[in-house]
């Protein structure tokens, strides 16, 4: 029996789309930082492996300057680093491989910072073998567990999703049959003269776009979808719908108009719509899903 062989290029191929699956943003950003720093915490001072026992009564705070560290550099990650990058954290754009590599960077940041830790301890300048002894130290403590819980975690959160998906599109189907969309006029008109206005069922979606929003809809003439831009708020646009209860927020970059969704898909990051006549899905963030199902689901 010959052994299987994988292209060079078939296994890029592999791993590019590995990296590109979509992956959950942090729910509770607090536990990702305090969690693992009392579990380092713990395995450090019951354990006391890489001969901390030897360091006598002085353990106890030597441990805990280890999980400070710990919860420190988790804290640039989680908080301090979407807040100056809000772009490359934007949770739809969150994947597999931005939750690894950021794993890994998280990982070696701690190694630094433990390695001028222990230099400072021991009275001694941060040599390279130093350092590589640390890196051990932190690979053994901290990378296995953390890919591995990155990989169960989106698995969990993606089987669980795509249970809750196909029970609402149910849902959706029946309501799609039962009512009828109600009529109202919608008017979007922000800082300049520029004003469109349209009937609420002919709206599709609505997207953020910096100082403008996209606004999406079904042309009067042949009913095709188009789209229009118009320097507006969110905030103005939400107001422009009031009227329509059916048109919600469902991301904070986004409208969307219930009636018109077909099909709700469930990945590991929380729902995409699909829209009558759309190419492209409008996402639910975490932030505004328990409101969309909940109208999905009212008779």
């Amino acid at each position: 029996m010959s052994p299987i062989h994988i292209e060079p290029k078939s296994l890029k191929n592999i791993l590019a789309k590995w990296a590109r699956e979509p992956y959950p943003s942090v729910i509770s950003p607090w536990k990702v930082v305090v969690v693992p720093a009392v579990i380092i915490f713990l395995v450090l001072y019951l354990l006391q492996p890489f001969s901390i026992a030897r360091i006598g009564s002085g353990k106890l705070w030597v441990t805990l300057g280890s999980a400070c560290i710990s919860a420190g550099v988790s804290s640039l990650f989680v908080w301090v680093l979407p807040w100056m990058f809000p772009r490359y954290y934007e949770e739809r754009a969150w994947t597999l491989g931005k939750e690894v590599l950021g794993t890994l960077a998280l990982l070696l940041c701690i190694t630094v910072c433990v390695w001028f830790y222990v230099s400072w301890l021991c009275g001694v300048m941060p040599g390279v073998r130093l350092f590589f002894t640390v890196l051990l130290w932190v690979l053994i403590l901290g990378a296995f567990p953390t890919v591995l819980f990155a990989m169960w975690n989106r698995n969990i959160r993606l089987a669980r999703n795509l249970r809750e998906a196909t029970e609402l599109n149910l849902r959706l189907s029946k309501k799609q049959e039962a009512e009828e969309m109600p009529s109202a006029t919608l008017v979007f008109s922000g800082g300049t003269k520029d004003t469109l206005v349209m009937d609420a069922r002919s709206f599709l979606y609505a997207e953020s776009e910096g100082n403008y929003v996209r606004l999406h809809y079904l042309s009067p003439k042949d009913n095709r979808p188009v789209s229009r831009l118009l320097r507006l708020t969110m905030k103005q646009a939400e107001a422009a719908v009031a009227s329509a209860p059916f048109i919600v927020r469902c991301h904070r970059a986004f409208l969307v108009n219930l009636h018109q969704v077909t099909k709700m898909d469930g990945n590991s990051q929380g729902y995409r719509l699909r829209l009558e006549e759309c190419a492209e899905e409008v996402p639910v963030s975490r932030a505004y899903v328990r409101r969309v199902k909940l109208l999905i689901e009212s008779d």
